[in-house]
């Protein structure tokens, strides 16, 4: 054992393990914000603002919802711009691709809200028309008609009930209370 009188060997001693944090100074088992400010951080941290990793946990542990939100959103809609070239309800998927980001992002509630607004214009417009009537009975029926046929004569279920549902509402989009909440929603 080195002698008291010598400070640099005292120094150089490790540190014996209590179990607590070296930022816990108290020795309670809990790390508070005082005692964080009371503890010089290392330069690594200090260069990036931070004060140890006890912040950068508590940071991420806040942020996880909003993490797992825009990582799950981004899929989605991700997905439904694929589903614009593969099979599928690409439109669709990609507003609840944008639902799920406005949850907590107010940008892509913005751009939810003006998806919205642009759609039930176009939809409103086309439900007014005589023709875009007819269109969409004919496209409805069409494409509940291909999404059994797909389905029933080549085994492709998921497709077929994809089509089916686009179809569904297609000729759902005619229905009068449906007309008039896109004329609501237009306005």
């Amino acid at each position: 054992m080195p002698s008291p009188t010598n400070s640099s060997d005292n120094a150089q001693e490790p540190e014996v393990n209590s179990g607590h944090s070296r930022y816990d100074l108290d020795r309670d088992g809990v790390v508070t914000d005082f005692e964080l400010a009371e503890v010089e951080p290392p330069s690594r941290w200090s260069r990036f603002g931070l004060r140890g990793p006890a912040i950068i946990l508590r940071w991420s542990t806040r942020n996880a919802k909003r993490l797992l939100v825009l990582i799950v959103g981004l899929t989605v809609l991700l997905a439904g711009v694929a589903m614009l070239v593969l099979p599928g309800p690409g439109l669709i998927v990609m507003f609840v691709g944008l639902a799920i980001l406005a949850t907590e992002f107010a940008w892509a509630e913005a751009m939810l809200d003006r998806t919205k607004g642009v759609a039930a214009k176009t939809a409103t417009s086309l439900s007014n028309s005589r023709s875009g009537r007819y269109t969409l009975g004919a496209g409805g029926v069409g494409m509940i008609t291909a999404g059994f046929v797909a389905g029933v004569v080549f085994d492709k279920w998921v497709m077929g009930i994809a089509t089916i549902v686009g179809g569904a509402i297609a000729l759902a989009s005619l229905h009068p209370a449906v007309v008039r909440r896109f004329e609501l929603e237009a306005d």
